[in-house]
C-alpha cells in the first residue's frame, strides 16, 4: 500500500487545487457557509470554516487528525489574507504572519507602516471618518477606498471639498448591499488617498526564504476611464508592457524598498502601482498571486505563476523561466448602467476575434449588475492572446464596440 500523499491548504477553491494530485499532493480547501463550488468531488478535503472566527478555524485545523501531512498553506484570495497569515503561523509552514496580514489588509495600516520607512512611495494620505461632516486633512482631488475591500469597488473620486458630502452619503448607502453581495464586513473606516495621474502597472513577484526577491514581467494596468468611464476598476491588464526600461527599474526597486519594510518572507506578492514624474507610487500590495495573473503569464511566457507560488509555500527558492514572448490581455467588461442582467449582446463577434482565447461571464442573468464604484464586480471578462501583441492591441479597442450588456435599469449614484 503506498504512502499517503502530502497536503496542500487552500485558503479557497482555485483552479490549481484541482490540479494537485497530479503534481503528488492531495487539496484541501477552506469553504465558508453558503459558498458554492463548481466541481466539488476534484478537491480532496474540506474545511468548514465561518470567516467571522477565526480562533475556531485556528483549533479546527489544528485537531485536524490529517494536519501532520499538511505540507504548504497558499492563498489566492484577497479577502482571506487573514486567514494565510493564521494557517501559516499555527502550522509552521511558510508564508506572511498574522502581523503582517493584519497590515496588508488594511489600506490605511499599509499605507502608515510604508511611511515609516519609505514615506515617498505614498501618495499624500489620510484617514476618511465618513461619520463626520469635515472632509478629511487632505487636500482635493482624493479617493476615498473602503480599507479592506477589493477590485475597486466603492472607490470613490472628490475633486473638491464641496463634493465630501455627496460621496459620504453615497457610500454609505451603498455599503450594507456591497457587504452582503459580497460577504465581506466592512471595517475601520476609509483611506483618503491623493489621486496620482501616470503610468500605471503591476508587478508580481516572489519573495525567497532568504528575503532575496524574484521577479516576473510587469503587466501594464489600463484603468476604466480610458473609455469614458466614471470609474476605478481595472478595465485591462496587458503583456508585455508598454513601461519604458528605466519605468520598470524604477517600479522594481520600489518593490524590493517594499518587500523589506514589510519583512517579508517566503509568499508571493502582488504590487500595483502608478509612475509619475519620476517618482513610483505604491497603489495597493497583496501577498498573493495577482488575479488572472497565472494564466497570463502562461499564454505569455510559458511559464505561469502558481507553480512558482507552490515552490515557495513549501520552502523553496522558485525560478523564473519564460520559453517564449506573446502578447495576452485580459479585459473586465461592465454595463453602462446599474439593474438587473437580462442580456450580453456580441460575444459571437468576440469569439471571432483573431486573439480571442477565452471568455467568461461571472454574473448570470437576472442578477444586479453595476460599476465597480457601486459595489459590483464585472460581469464578463475575455482574455486576448496572440504571438502578435499589436493584434491583442487592437482587439482590445475593439472589445468595447462588440459588446451590448441588456440592463432593466435602476438609479445608480
Amino acid at each position: 500500500m503506498s504512502p499517503p500523499l502530502p497536503i496542500v491548504l487552500f485558503t479557497g477553491v482555485q483552479r490549481m487545487a484541482r490540479r494537485m494530485r497530479e503534481k503528488g499532493f492531495e487539496s484541501a480547501c477552506l469553504i465558508e457557509p453558503g459558498e458554492e463550488v463548481s466541481s466539488p468531488h476534484e478537491v480532496d478535503h474540506w474545511i468548514p470554516y465561518d470567516p467571522g472566527d477565526l480562533p475556531s478555524l485556528e483549533r479546527r485545523v489544528m485537531n485536524w487528525g490529517l494536519r501532520h501531512r499538511v505540507v504548504a498553506v497558499l492563498n489566492r484570495r484577497e479577502k482571506r489574507v487573514h486567514e494565510y497569515g493564521l494557517l501559516s503561523k499555527a502550522l509552521g509552514l511558510p508564508g506572511i504572519t498574522p502581523e503582517q496580514a493584519k497590515i496588508l489588509r488594511d489600506k490605511l495600516l499599509l499605507r502608515e507602516e510604508i511611511a515609516r520607512h519609505w514615506p515617498d512611495l505614498n501618495p499624500p494620505f489620510a484617514p476618511a471618518d465618513l461619520g463626520s461632516p469635515e472632509p478629511p486633512c487632505i487636500s482635493p482631488p482624493f479617493l476615498l477606498k473602503p480599507r479592506n475591500l477589493f477590485k475597486s469597488q466603492l472607490i470613490t473620486l472628490c475633486q473638491a471639498p464641496g463634493q465630501w458630502e455627496r460621496a459620504r452619503e453615497e457610500i454609505s448607502r451603498l455599503r450594507v448591499p456591497t457587504e452582503r453581495r459580497h460577504g465581506v464586513r466592512l471595517t475601520g473606516g476609509f483611506l483618503a488617498e491623493g489621486y496620482v495621474e501616470g503610468a500605471e502597472a503591476s508587478l508580481d513577484v516572489m519573495v525567497c526564504p532568504d528575503g532575496q526577491v524574484v521577479f516576473t514581467p510587469a503587466v501594464t494596468v489600463l484603468p476604466a476611464r480610458q473609455w469614458d468611464m466614471e470609474d476605478f476598476h481595472v478595465a485591462v491588464r496587458r503583456v508585455p508592457s508598454t513601461l519604458l526600461p528605466d519605468e520598470e527599474a524604477l517600479a522594481r526597486q520600489a518593490v524590493l524598498r517594499l518587500v523589506s519594510a514589510l519583512g517579508l518572507r517566503s509568499t508571493p506578492l502582488h504590487v500595483d502601482l502608478v509612475l509619475s514624474h519620476g517618482r513610483a507610487f505604491i497603489l495597493d500590495v497583496g501577498p498573493r498571486v495577482g488575479g488572472y495573473r497565472s494564466e497570463m503569464m502562461g499564454l505569455g511566457f510559458g511559464a505561469e505563476l502558481d507553480p512558482l507560488a507552490l515552490e515557495l509555500a513549501l520552502g523553496r527558492r522558485p525560478e523564473w523561466r519564460p520559453r517564449w514572448e506573446r502578447g495576452v490581455a485580459v479585459v473586465e467588461l461592465f454595463p453602462r448602467a446599474q439593474g438587473r442582467l437580462t442580456g450580453i449582446a456580441g460575444l459571437d463577434g468576440v469569439r471571432q476575434l483573431r486573439s480571442f482565447h477565452r471568455l467568461r461571464q461571472r454574473t448570470p442573468l437576472g442578477e444586479e449588475v453595476g460599476w465597480a464604484r457601486c459595489g459590483y464586480r464585472c460581469p464578463l471578462f475575455v482574455i486576448l492572446a496572440h504571438q502578435d501583441p499589436e493584434v491583442v492591441a487592437e482587439d482590445v479597442e475593439l472589445l468595447p464596440r462588440l459588446i451590448a450588456f441588456q440592463v432593466e435599469p435602476s438609479p445608480c449614484p
